[in-house]
C-alpha cells in the first residue's frame, strides 16, 4: 500500500528531476522514495553534530567580508605555502 503526498519545489529541482527520469528511465515516485528514505537514513545514522547543513544563513556584514576576502585574498603565509609545497 502508498500513500501520496505533495511538496512544492523549485523549478530547477523539477528541472533536474525530469532529466533523469527521463535519462535512467526510473518513475519519479521510485526515485523521490529512495532518496527520501536515503536521506532520513543519513541523519539517522550519522551524529547531529557532524552534519552540515546545505544552506546557511549569514548576516550582510558578514556576506560582505566574505565577498571582499574572495575577491581580494591575503598573501598566503610561509606555513601555508610549506603545507602545500610538494
Amino acid at each position: 500500500m502508498s500513500t501520496q503526498i505533495s511538496a512544492n519545489i523549485s523549478p530547477e529541482t523539477r528541472e533536474l528531476l525530469e532529466r533523469y527520469v527521463a535519462t535512467y528511465g526510473v518513475k519519479k515516485s521510485h526515485l523521490i522514495e529512495t532518496a527520501v528514505l536515503h536521506h532520513l537514513k543519513a541523519l539517522d545514522e550519522i551524529p547531529a553534530d557532524l552534519l552540515i547543513p546545505p544552506e546557511i544563513e549569514i548576516s550582510l556584514a558578514s556576506g560582505e567580508r566574505l565577498v571582499k576576502s574572495i575577491e581580494t585574498p591575503k598573501r598566503p603565509t610561509k606555513a601555508m605555502r610549506e603545507l602545500y609545497r610538494d
